[in-house]
């Protein structure tokens, strides 16, 4: 009988622990989406998520597009990264729908013997509670399973819940090359160009928003998977954008650029972005400076640069290039917040901090995916000499060279009197959308 009653009293104790932690916001630094198995698509990467011998740590630096940085030691008790998305990848070439499943289920799979082998470090949550819970009851780096590229993957509704029951949070609709969805956005170069060849040389005016992309969008959300944005063709995106307020979805964005500073296919504009927070979306940006560079800007932002160069204090392709869109950014959604909400007198000073977690804006790092990262601010690669003088910050040194150094970067920008709480604040937003889409599947009909 005592037992029965010590039992009872632990069970009681740990519901009551666990119902405390679902009722805590989250605030942390959130990566919206690394690749650790891109081995798996693409076999001449180095494997990701292999231990190195602290005595013998690896040579990288910032210039890694083609080279694997997603070392375990680099996620384990990462500050600048407690909880990261791992987003597996289709082949851009992938041609039945069994050979994509195959290949993405491998990935979540490689992901999920990585973190049970390591327990006592890492941990994949499927669900946005268990993310709740190994965030305030643990010290473990939280992985979410997310897939960039839907080719094939989602022909009907049973394919959505079949991700959605691996615990795939969402799904970026399009990603290098036009699909059965819609267009992808064709980035400069020639590269880039010839891999989407069929979608360069179609006229803009026929690149929209397929209907099995509309389709695919709904059945997402009646599994509870969210869909990204990011990659789409602007028409294409105009498109999905205009399916999904009329469907009521939620859209997110988590790694295309602010248009008015970089001024290509796959930037979003202002209205676009208003749009996304209309609709109680919200938007990451990518974190590379090298591919956050002003890019056709418009005149008040190319000045507001040109300035800050001048004076010394901003040095293009470092992280400096981040922190100038991700403060513009800010400023932009926080100023339009009586926009958004249809009542032009509310200020955002005005809004709770429960409200403010609305207006959240994440990043993703991208690392391994087709990208290098920030350059050094200083030193032979970057733009000033060293002062033997002063102490610098590692980001400062090596730029942006491998995921370890993502804390020397919150660390640095916190120190220049940056404003990185909408950043912490996007951990809770997302798992607050998780939550809402997996609660309203059934509204979606």
């Amino acid at each position: 009988m005592k037992l029965l009653t010590i039992l009872f009293l632990l069970a009681t104790c740990h519901y009551s622990f666990s119902q405390d932690s679902l009722n805590k916001e989250i605030r942390t630094y959130m990566d919206m989406q690394m690749h650790p198995t891109m081995h798996v698509p693409y076999s001449f990467f180095g494997d990701g998520l292999e231990f190195f011998d602290k005595n013998s740590p690896p040579h990288l630096t910032y210039m890694h597009q083609l080279k694997n940085v997603n070392y375990a030691n680099y996620w384990q008790k990462n500050k600048g990264a407690r909880i990261i998305v791992a987003g597996s990848l289709t082949s851009e070439w992938i041609k039945s729908r069994k050979r994509g499943r195959k290949v993405i289920l491998k990935q979540l799979d490689y992901v999920n013997d990585f973190a049970l082998a390591h327990s006592e470090e890492f941990v994949v949550a499927k669900t946005p509670e268990e993310v709740r819970n190994y965030y305030h009851n643990t010290d473990k780096t939280i992985i979410i399973h997310s897939i960039e590229g839907a080719k094939r993957l989602i022909n009907s509704l049973e394919d959505a819940q079949f991700w959605a029951e691996q615990g795939v949070a969402f799904i970026t609709l399009m990603h290098l090359v036009d699909s059965e969805y819609g267009s992808a956005a064709v980035r400069p170069g020639f590269i880039t160009t010839l891999l989407n060849l069929k979608g360069a040389v179609k006229g803009k005016k026929k690149r929209h928003l397929k209907e099995k992309g509309k389709q695919a969008i709904k059945w997402l959300a009646q599994a509870g998977i969210m869909t990204d944005l990011t990659h789409m063709e602007q028409q294409t995106r105009k498109d999905a954008l205009a399916f999904m307020q009329q469907e009521n979805i939620p859209p997110i964005s988590t790694h295309d650029c602010f248009k008015s500073i970089k001024n290509t296919a796959r930037s979003i504009s202002g209205d676009e972005i208003l749009a996304i927070y209309k609709l109680n979306g919200f938007m990451a940006l990518p974190i590379s400076g090298m591919e956050m560079q002003l890019d056709d800007a418009t005149n008040y932002y190319q000045n507001k640069e040109d300035s800050l160069i001048k004076a010394g204090c901003h040095c293009p392709g470092s992280t400096d290039s981040y922190k100038f869109m991700y403060q513009e950014l800010q400023q932009y959604i926080e100023s339009n917040v009586g926009v958004i909400l249809g009542d032009r007198s509310v200020l955002f000073s005005d809004l709770t901090e429960a409200e403010k977690v609305k207006y959240a804006i994440g990043f993703q790092s991208d690392f391994n995916g087709w990208l290098n990262h920030s350059r050094p601010r200083v030193g032979k690669k970057g733009c000033y000499p060293i002062d033997t003088t002063k102490t610098y910050e590692a980001i400062e040194l090596e730029g942006l060279a491998h995921p370890g150094l993502l804390a020397s970067q919150w660390r640095l920008l916190e120190k220049e009197g940056v404003d990185l709480i909408p950043i912490q604040r996007s951990s809770e937003r997302f798992v607050q959308l998780w939550s809402y889409f997996r609660k309203h599947k059934t509204s979606w009909k």
